[in-house]
């Protein structure tokens, strides 16, 4: 049964978009514009993350490109929009788009891959078990890039595409973490909000959620206690909660903590968080990455390790993902926190393997790379 679901399942995605498709191949007749790049994000009200530095990147610099962006609130009717892809000569998504992955691209089309995360994590796309293989997703893709060397071969696999077809050049929307301008304003920022963080070691306890998505998600609350986390950190310590925004239900915060334990769930970008970050207390969230870019000092803090490996399962054994230590248990949890350092072989090796081209110049190359040799 499952092979015969395999064998008509691009059968259905097809027939699913049978509409669109027939509009973008009578579309083709128009000629395809070389120097336009769509950048198509449906998944968001807004464009953000790799997609939108690459814009700001080629609007900065004056590139001779003409970028179109398309996302869920400015999206055009299907006969327009099947006319923006297939004149197009470049066609950039971040995410998952059914839309896309139906179409015969023309003769020299690249539809690319700017995937929203870095590195590599929690399986995802063809590396997960459950993973339908004899879909059409993503298996289209002329490039897809990656943050490292050593992580395109899953990136591959995730994909279903050849290793010949990833571009190992970075994560363009790290390019900001190196923009001094922007970090000084972020810290300014955060500091005026809330003065008291000012002269303390700040740890960050941003873990993720637990449950399948946005309907269901949480964090079980007897992980973690506000209040006996700071008082063992001590009063040199400030403590910013930034629960992942699926999460609804906020961390207890007792009154008498309330001048060093604060919480962030209202700041839209963690990374800003970051910049005034000593350590990071995270469990599953790929924001280890971009933590470790910054430079900071991380634990990995994991009560339920067994149970959610066995779920969705990582790439890596769980401990090579910390630049520092993982722990299972909260009593042990704020000693950790004190004796990270964010200088250490661990943290070396980590940027290594992970995040090695996030130098603050991967716009550029994937302009070069990408849009200039296509």
């Amino acid at each position: 049964m499952k092979n015969l679901k395999s064998a008509v399942y691009p059968a259905l995605q097809r027939a699913r978009y049978a509409g669109f498709i027939s509009l973008f191949e009578k579309a083709k007749s128009a000629p395809m514009q070389p120097d336009a790049v769509l950048m198509f994000a449906t998944s968001k009200g807004r464009l953000g993350g790799n997609l939108l530095a690459i814009k700001n990147y080629i609007e900065k610099n004056n590139l001779p490109f003409k970028i179109t962006a398309i996302t869920s609130e400015n999206r055009p009717d299907d006969k327009a929009l099947a006319a923006l892809m297939a004149q197009s000569k470049f066609i950039l998504v971040d995410d998952y788009e059914p839309l896309v992955y139906v179409l015969k691209l023309r003769e020299g089309q690249q539809l690319i891959q700017v995937w929203h995360a870095m590195g590599a994590f929690k399986r995802f796309g063809y590396g997960r078990q459950s993973a339908e293989k004899g879909s059409l997703t993503h298996k289209n893709y002329t490039r897809a890039i990656c943050s490292s060397p050593e992580v395109a071969p899953i990136y591959a696999e995730a994909f279903g595409i050849s290793q010949d077809k990833i571009v190992p050049l970075g994560s363009p929307r790290t390019d900001l973490f190196f923009d001094e301008a922007y970090v000084s304003s972020a810290k300014e920022r955060l500091f005026e909000k809330e003065p008291r963080l000012k002269g303390k070691k700040i740890c960050l306890f941003a873990p993720t959620f637990r449950g399948d998505n946005v309907n269901d998600a949480a964090y079980p609350q007897q992980f973690f206690d506000a209040g006996a986390f700071a008082d063992a950190l001590g009063k040199d310590w400030a403590v910013i909660i930034k629960m992942h925004p699926f999460v609804k239900t906020p961390v207890s915060i007792p009154a008498a903590v309330e001048d060093r334990v604060f919480d962030f769930g209202d700041e839209r970008e963690i990374n800003d968080i970051l910049f005034i970050t000593d350590v990071l207390v995270t469990d599953y969230s790929s924001v280890i990455f971009e933590n470790a870019i910054i430079g900071n000092a991380a634990v990995l803090y994991a009560p339920d390790l067994a149970d959610y490996n066995n779920g969705r399962g990582f790439y890596y054994d769980y401990s090579a993902y910390s630049c520092g230590e993982v722990v299972s248990s909260f009593d042990a949890l704020a000693a950790a926190v004190k004796q990270a350092t964010a200088d250490n072989e661990r943290m070396l090796e980590f940027k290594k393997r992970f995040v090695s081209l996030c130098d603050g110049k991967s716009c550029k190359r994937f302009v070069d790379e990408i849009l200039k040799k296509s």
